[in-house]
């Protein structure tokens, strides 16, 4: 198991991991490493391996126990929220290093292979996917995330419900979006996602899109600073970092909860090693 978030030190696997995993209120008590099964999942999400060979190439790790247990506690802690509350942690201890002065939102698609929830027929794509909005700091951490959507909606579908669960998300986390210069391509360009942003005391930073206008909009001239809006392009390189966790390249969970936590782990890996 070659990889640098399963090759954690004993300090940081009881400070980042062990804390997160629930444990039995009552009956037994498990007899299995829950680190061990941490790595496993990890090992899943990095490698994108089907669940039945999930021990052919780790190496060095001769387990007790079957894929089917790292698969049921997989889903029992994306049940119980454990990697959702695992990245909101991290979030919260590297907020200082966090750039909020400038952020980025953009979206990413994913083929679907399988009949799964919230997956639809995207033309560019020439396949079936699905989408999910990503909001990232100046630096490219990734920082917020928005609900499953299928691939046919264009990225202004919900973006208002959206984008205040984000902003909300953050707020919870102790990171102060006042202020903030709000990166988007001119794909979100509306007039209601402006007056969202605007009414969080932002400042919308986007291309204008004229779409079919013919004439010049009338008033005065919104905000736009152009070296901020290259500096959007950080976010090429957040996904370079997801497609490195290959279980997000092509989507194999049927349920929309399942293939979000999936986002949340990789995020919270991402920020341990801020």
């Amino acid at each position: 198991m070659n990889c640098k978030y399963t090759n954690l030190q004993k300090e940081l696997k009881e400070n980042c991991i062990l804390c997160f995993i629930p444990k039995n209120k009552r009956g037994f008590t498990s007899s299995f490493d829950m680190t061990a099964i941490f790595k496993c999942i990890v090992h899943k999400l990095k490698t994108g391996c089907q669940w039945s060979f999930l021990f052919v190439d780790i190496e060095g790790c001769k387990p007790p126990f079957s894929w089917q247990t790292v698969y049921y506690y997989y889903r029992k802690w994306s049940e119980k929220g454990v990697f959702k509350e695992m990245f909101e942690t991290y979030l919260e201890i590297q907020k200082d290093k966090l750039d909020t002065e400038k952020l980025n939102l953009d979206g990413t698609h994913s083929l679907v292979n399988k009949s799964a929830q919230s997956v639809a027929y995207q033309h560019r794509k020439r396949g079936r996917t699905s989408n999910i909005l990503i909001m990232t700091d100046g630096k490219g951490i990734p920082i917020a995330n928005g609900g499953i959507i299928s691939g046919n909606h264009n990225d202004l579908f919900q973006i208002v419900p959206q984008y205040a669960q984000m902003i909300r998300d953050l707020k919870n986390c102790g990171i102060c979006t006042e202020n903030s210069i709000q990166n988007a391509d001119k794909g979100f360009d509306s007039k209601n996602f402006r007056r969202a942003i605007h009414r969080r005391k932002m400042f919308a930073n986007m291309v204008e899109n004229k779409r079919n206008r013919k004439t010049n909009k009338r008033g005065r001239k919104r905000f736009f600073n152009q070296d901020i809006y290259n500096q959007r392009f950080v976010n090429e390189r957040t996904f370079a970092w997801m497609d490195s966790f290959r279980t997000l390249l092509i989507r194999f969970d049927t349920l929309d909860s399942s293939w979000l936590n999936w986002h949340y782990l990789a995020f919270a890996l991402i920020l341990i090693k801020v």
